[in-house]
């Protein structure tokens, strides 16, 4: 299976056949396959390079396809297949050895210009207003999203709510809690007045007994 998508004329055909959001679907899955399998930089294998450092693996496992057995519109069609579904292209890759996935993502990096792509403008603008994610497959994911940010959205419209019901309920409580405090004021004033009017009488008869005494 390696040799035959490392096949370049096979592939070449293949990558000129597909219309336009075709092409930017398979540009979207080989994308999504090759950062799933968290290949390291180019930079970094450049610098291994200088040193003489080879990445250790050996070749997968995968047997030769013999190309010139296949006839070209079988092939064709099942390349089609296989680069418009992201998780069979993932699964495909997943089974070649590290380097063999190193040399893959810089041969289909190379081919990408045969990709008819839509123009950059038109892309951007499906992004914003959604469309992009329902083209590429992703309208589920997309969906997950906006129900999530939906259901934190109203959680918080929810607290706002309960906030405004506790003060009013505060408020509310507010006359009671007056009148309470201001009974408890009198009743205070009123022993006040009662403990001053008793001491007036009991030195006022203590100032009478002294005059009886004399």
């Amino acid at each position: 299976m390696y040799n035959l998508l490392m096949d370049k004329a096979s592939l070449s055909q293949v990558f000129l056949a597909f219309a336009p959001m075709e092409a930017l679907k398979v540009k979207h899955n080989i994308d999504y396959a090759l950062e799933a399998l968290s290949l390291p930089s180019a930079e970094l294998l450049a610098e291994m390079q200088v040193l003489g450092i080879d990445l250790p693996d050996k070749p997968s496992a995968s047997k030769k396809v013999d190309l010139t057995t296949i006839n070209s519109t079988v092939l064709s069609s099942h390349l089609t297949e296989l680069f418009l579904d992201k998780h069979k292209l993932l699964k495909t890759f997943s089974d070649f050895s590290l380097s063999e996935q190193v040399e893959l993502r810089a041969f289909l990096q190379s081919l990408m210009p045969m990709l008819h792509l839509p123009p950059q403008a038109l892309v951007e603008k499906m992004q914003r207003e959604g469309v992009l994610d329902v083209l590429m497959g992703e309208s589920d994911k997309a969906k997950a999203v906006k129900d999530k940010i939906a259901a934190l959205s109203q959680n918080k419209r929810d607290h706002k709510v309960d906030e405004v019901k506790e003060r009013l309920a505060k408020l509310s409580n507010k006359p009671q809690q007056c009148a309470d405090e201001l009974k408890i004021a009198r009743v205070k004033a009123n022993l006040n007045k009662a403990s001053v009017s008793d001491n007036a009488a009991i030195i006022a008869d203590a100032k009478q007994k002294i005059v009886q005494l004399g």
